[in-house]
């Protein structure tokens, strides 16, 4: 009997948590629902520091609507024209979400606050030297003694003015004493912060007169639907085999999937003794 019993009220609690799942579905609610930014037509020359993910937003709808929207997470893009450097407030009054098909739900606007705390700033470009790092005091003494070249030994790095104003160097990563037995090596170069862009990911360190060479290709070109239409190549590898390319026989391929920002990464077809140093720009825009 009690076994009997305990059945019949397993069920009756399962049967209750459906009514009320279903109460809960296809009845209104008010909801709060956390929204990814999108900024529209920023300018290039502007960067922006403090700028949430993603906004609070009020709904009303059904339940199972709601649900929807939470899981579609449409973006909420915003009109960033007007930004200029010192803008501390953007204002959340013109907005457009592009809302699911499929969503029946009523937006009451920003949860919190109509606008948002940002930080610009102006968007600067310097040119700084490439400075050698060492692992420890006896590498950085026997790479004395050695003849080498840096290619390129200077750099140019993007991003606001107020962090790249005091940077007069971009650091290499260590050098070891295991490498100073080979004639060549491809340096990693040691990135200041996310905000912060370099011209080249890495340089070349030729060490004791190795028969390396580089040379710069200023006019590859990309398909017309690409802004810019063409880039510029730094390559290194055997002086002859590099006076042997031609710039017509380098072909760029631009990957055919944007990051988040909208951008389009380029990489080269070369022959296998010729390596790339740095591709400027590495990544482009489709026109519009």
């Amino acid at each position: 009997m009690l076994k009997d019993n305990l059945g019949i009220r397993l069920f009756a609690l399962f049967l209750a948590i459906l009514i009320w799942l279903q109460s809960v579905l296809v009845s209104e609610h008010r909801s709060v629902v956390s929204l990814p930014v999108n900024l529209r037509n920023m300018p290039q020359n502007i960067t922006l520091e403090n700028l949430p993910q993603s906004i609070p937003f009020a709904v009303k709808g059904k339940g199972l609507d709601i649900i929807r929207l939470m899981m579609a997470k449409p973006r909420v893009n915003i009109d960033a024209a007007s930004i200029t450097p010192n803008t501390e407030i953007i204002s959340l009054e013109n907005y457009v979400i592009d809302m699911p098909e499929n969503v029946d739900v009523s937006l009451l606007g920003p949860a919190d606050t109509d606008q948002l705390a940002i930080q610009a700033d102006v968007f600067h470009r310097k040119t700084v030297n490439v400075e050698l790092t060492f692992a420890d005091a006896l590498t950085q003494s026997r790479m004395k003694e050695l003849r080498y070249t840096l290619n390129p030994s200077k750099v140019t790095i993007f991003g606001p003015k107020s962090r790249i104003t005091n940077l007069v160097s971009i650091k290499s990563k260590a050098i070891t004493q295991d490498m100073l037995a080979d004639a060549r090596h491809e340096l990693e170069l040691q990135i200041p912060g996310n905000d912060i862009s370099v011209s080249d990911k890495s340089v070349l360190l030729s060490i004791s007169g190795a028969q390396e060479s580089s040379k710069v290709y200023p006019n590859i070109a990309l398909d017309q639907i690409y802004t810019p239409s063409s880039i510029a190549v730094r390559l290194s590898g055997p002086g002859a085999a590099l006076d042997r390319l031609a710039g017509s026989q380098i072909k760029a391929v631009v990957s055919e999937e944007a990051d988040e920002a909208g951008l389009f990464s380029v990489d080269l077809i070369l022959p296998d003794d010729i390596q790339v140093i740095a591709i400027t720009p590495d990544k482009v825009r489709k026109r519009r």
